[in-house]
């Protein structure tokens, strides 16, 4: 499980990655008059950008529903499922077994 401090770090990460890359790009690399072209890397990041960070929320909705409510994985819930069934059926057999017994008498 992720922290609260390594998140707002990658958060923070990211707005300093993109604010640097504004900038640079911005001052740096200014349009020349009014019929300049972005450089083909703003142009690459502004295409591919808005996917890249779909792609990746998805992948981080999935992991987080591989776990279950409790923050087992579905696993370690099968497993406990599969034991929880394996003891009803051995007390259902040892019902069976005392009522199929004859009464004496």
């Amino acid at each position: 499980m992720t922290k609260p401090r390594f998140r707002l770090s990658l958060v923070v990460s990211w707005i300093i990655l993109v604010g640097a890359l504004l900038v640079c790009f911005t001052f740096i690399n200014p349009l020349s008059g009014s019929g300049g072209s972005p450089p083909w890397v703003v142009s690459l990041i502004v295409s591919w950008l808005p996917f890249v960070v779909l792609v990746g929320v998805w992948i981080w909705f999935s992991r987080r529903r591989l776990r279950g409510s409790s923050g087992m994985n579905l696993v370690d819930l099968y497993e406990q499922q599969v034991a929880e069934s394996r003891r009803t059926n051995a007390l259902l057999e040892r019902i069976a077994a005392a009522l199929e017994k004859p009464s004496p008498g």
